[in-house]
């Protein structure tokens, strides 16, 4: 059995499956980009907040030097989401 996450969007909670391996070809595996805070800041109006990265309205932020966004691209949209540059997407 593998496991299998969705991508919830900022507000939603995140569900895991227990998926076949032998079913696992049904599924798109989806991989992040990861840009910097500099790099990706112009892209976050086409995109849509995912759950489970910082939440930069609740953190006191002094620069940007260590904030990554992780994008992904799912079935025709962009979600992205905050993380420590030292953080996997």
């Amino acid at each position: 059995m593998s496991l299998v996450t969705t991508l919830p969007v900022k507000g939603e909670q995140p569900k895991v499956y227990e998926i076949p391996d032998a079913d696992l070809g049904k599924y798109q595996v989806v991989e992040g980009k990861k840009d910097t805070y500099a790099e990706g800041k112009d892209k976050l109006a086409s995109g849509r907040e995912l759950a489970g990265g910082i939440d930069l309205e609740k953190a006191d932020v002094q620069a940007y030097s260590d904030i990554c966004i992780c994008w992904y691209y799912w079935y025709g949209v962009w979600y992205y989401k905050y993380v420590y540059c030292w953080q996997w997407c």
